[in-house]
């Protein structure tokens, strides 16, 4: 897109930001924009899918940060439950090592929600920065039915029929080339098997990684929606400081994959969400 273009595209966004909170006040905008959450819903069809898995729910869920909705975080365990899905996956950033109390925000998680009868997981970036992490997995998997997928697969099985479910850890650094250079062999080393694909890794800036890779559908996280969502342009801005990041939230398809990037629900840095909501992803599985 021309900078012109996009520059605009940029003031008409923020012109309406500003329209829109003064029409309906500015804390009550706030609270709507951070405090509620909203489930959005995406259709995945696939001819490589098998006969069983049409109509399989998986449940997306990422970037917790220690948040808590009003009601001991009911809303959450609501909406998750109303899903009636066949497995929910928490795709990084579970805890933060500047949250106090952030590790207990996911236990009472697993403890106290009505839970899909299969949970997996893996790491982002704040995650492998938290002091203990490798010890909290283990304490995790010991109590509550979650299985952390840290550089390996898993065969999810219905009906006789199968499909691979692989995790890549994160790559605990944030210079770019070290990153692809981990990720590249973490991926190397997974046993992905055959027929339908799918991965789970937390860092959502670096999946053109895998346009040429074999999973046909990944899901993601790591961008918060690009923290403040412009009309008509997107993410203003990735948590490594890049500007209108290509992949801050939603579905995108391209070479017969497809990515869904969840914008999550907590927040790791100060700025409020804006036309950002936290957000609980639904993605059912379609035989094409």
């Amino acid at each position: 897109m021309p900078r012109k273009r996009v520059i605009c595209l940029c003031l008409v966004g923020i012109i309406m930001a500003v329209a829109i909170a003064a029409a309906i006040g500015l804390r009550p905008f706030l609270y709507w924009q951070n405090e509620t959450l909203e489930v959005t819903h995406y259709t995945v069809q696939s001819e490589k899918l098998p006969r069983s898995f049409d109509g399989y729910k998986i449940v997306l869920l990422t970037d917790i940060h220690g948040k808590v909705f009003e009601g001991d975080n009911a809303p959450l365990y609501e909406a998750i439950e109303a899903q009636e899905a066949d497995m929910l996956c928490l795709v990084g950033d579970l805890i933060d090592e500047g949250v106090a109390g952030s590790k207990e925000v996911v236990a009472n998680l697993l403890r106290t929600c009505e839970l899909p009868g299969q949970v997996y997981a893996v790491s982002g970036n704040h995650d492998v920065w938290t002091e203990g992490f490798n010890a909290f997995v283990q304490e995790l998997e010991e109590a509550y039915p979650i299985t952390f997928l840290e550089n390996e697969s898993v065969q999810i099985e219905k009906d006789g029929e199968t499909l691979t479910l692989s995790g890549i850890s994160d790559p605990d650094t944030w210079d770019e080339a070290e990153a692809m250079e981990y990720v590249a062999a973490a991926d190397a080393s997974i046993k992905k098997g055959t027929g339908y694909q799918i991965l789970l890794f937390h860092r959502a800036n670096m999946l053109d990684y895998f346009n040429d890779k074999a999973y046909d559908l990944i899901l993601s996280g790591h961008m918060h929606g690009g923290q403040v969502r412009l009309p008509f342009v997107g993410g203003l801005k990735s948590p490594h400081g890049d500007w209108f990041p290509k992949y801050s939230g939603g579905r995108y398809d391209a070479e017969g994959k497809t990515y869904i990037v969840s914008r999550g629900v907590g927040n790791a840095v100060r700025v409020p969400r804006l036309f950002n909501r936290p957000e609980l992803v639904v993605v059912t599985l379609q035989c094409g």
